[in-house]
């Protein structure tokens, strides 16, 4: 334990055992998406929280239109909003994150 509480490493230890990771991975990645936006140099930016599944850097996405197309993109980039673990490239269920997408 730290001069003022835990350590961040052991309030990160103490949060990856909350969010189960064997169970994001056996779930489908499914986003709810809060806003868009573009960032010059990154492209395409999507907020939201996951419901299900993991996502990293690099993996496939598939975004569903309201008028039933599918559209195909690659993630580029996450940024994951919490201080409580090192970024390391994924999102996990319940978190809320930034998805840079390729193409969009």
């Amino acid at each position: 334990m730290g001069l003022f509480g835990k350590s961040k490493k052991e309030r990160e230890k103490e949060y990856m055992s909350r969010i189960d990771v064997p169970s994001c991975l056996k779930e489908n990645f499914t986003l709810t998406v809060d806003e868009i936006f573009t960032i010059i140099g990154v492209g395409t930016v999507v907020t939201g929280n996951v419901e299900t599944g993991i996502c990293r850097t690099g993996d496939k996405a598939y975004i569903n239109k309201a008028n039933g197309e599918i559209l195909e993109t690659a993630i580029t980039s996450i940024d994951v909003h919490t201080k409580e673990r090192r970024p390391n490239g994924s999102g996990y269920k319940t978190e809320h994150i930034g998805i840079g997408l390729r193409g969009i």
